[in-house]
């Protein structure tokens, strides 16, 4: 018997053809094509804008990166949410990291991406009758261990004669200090924005301002685990993004400071607060460098860490990324 052809034949290999094409085609497009997704643990803050800016002027997009940004409130919890594995980078002050590589010194910092001189508050009950620093002995002052705001609060009560081992420190998070302060609970607390903000302001407020001296100007960084440093091109791409986004911020700063208040639901008033102690600039510089080593000579004498090696302060720095992106911005040696 003499089989003839099914009328159906050629349009199946066609189909099959045009398949193989697609699948083929597909291939070869998707390396060019595809983002790479970084997990980002940023704390909720206004020191995370050049992340918000980056996120939506589309700027991450832009550098083929699929960037997923998770609120958490200060630095500490950030970075716990790297050690975790549930974030590929975190912002935090220097403090956490310094304070961790005592531990295991498997973090460093990419990339400064915010500075704040005002940031942190020292904050009094209005009830209580305090109005001074020197006024702090026997009282409690609440604080959130192994912050910046801890580093400042101790070498603060040092530099005006109060012994800190003379204070009741009451370990607290952020957004339990309004209340505390309310209650009673406490009669300071060294705190950051926006909870210090909130305990000043309002017909209700319930604190008073402290001054504060000694010029501690608090960085805010971009860190990662050293497993990441193999995706370094991954990380040149990021902050191609957030150099673009602070300047953004210089050029264009009403348009920054709408996108702060839509991604944290905040007042202008708010914003007019805080803005002024900021400065988004990418650096890693010998500021940098000098801070985290006082923060380590401090941490050994008060006993906040174990007796031991003091890390070394450059090998908590990446500096790789950002001397590709911008080389003029480092300067720690490293």
């Amino acid at each position: 018997m003499i089989r003839t052809p099914s009328a159906t034949a050629p349009r199946r290999r066609a189909a099959r053809w045009r398949a193989a094409v697609a699948l083929a085609t597909s291939a070869w497009l998707a390396p060019a094509g595809a983002a790479d997704t970084l997990r980002i643990a940023a704390s909720r803050a206004p020191v995370s804008l050049p992340l918000y800016v980056a996120q939506q002027r589309g700027f991450f997009a832009d550098e083929r990166l699929e960037v997923a940004i998770t609120d958490c409130i200060g630095g500490t919890r950030c970075l716990r949410q790297l050690l975790d594995d549930q974030a590929d980078l975190a912002t935090t002050s220097e403090m956490p990291v310094v304070l961790h590589a005592f531990a295991q010194p498997d973090v460093a910092i990419v990339a400064t991406i915010a500075h704040a001189s005002d940031n942190l508050k020292l904050i009094a009950r209005k009830a209580g009758g305090v109005r001074t620093s020197e006024q702090l002995t026997g009282r409690k002052v609440g604080v959130t261990a192994g912050t910046a705001a801890q580093y400042l609060l101790e070498t603060h009560l040092l530099d005006v004669g109060v012994d800190p081992q003379h204070v009741t420190m009451v370990p607290l998070q952020a957004e339990d200090t309004v209340a505390a302060l309310r209650s009673g609970r406490i009669d300071a607390v060294a705190v950051w924005e926006p909870f210090g903000y909130a305990a000043l302001h309002g017909d209700d407020a319930v604190g008073v301002r402290l001054p504060l001296g000694g010029g501690y100007i608090e960085s805010y960084n971009l860190v990662a685990r050293r497993a990441l440093f193999s995706r370094d091109d991954e990380l040149v791409r990021l902050l191609r993004a957030v150099e673009r986004a602070e300047q953004f911020i210089q050029a264009r700063p009403a348009e920054a400071q709408a996108i702060l208040r839509e991604q944290l639901k905040l007042d202008q008033h708010f914003v007019d607060w805080v803005w002024g102690g900021l400065g988004f600039r990418l650096s890693l510089d010998q500021a940098l460098v000098s801070t985290m080593e006082g923060e380590i000579r401090w941490a050994q004498r008060e006993g906040h860490v174990a007796a031991g090696a003091r890390p070394n302060v450059l090998t908590l720095i990446h500096a790789g990324p950002l001397k590709t992106v911008k080389p003029a911005a480092v300067g720690t040696g490293s």
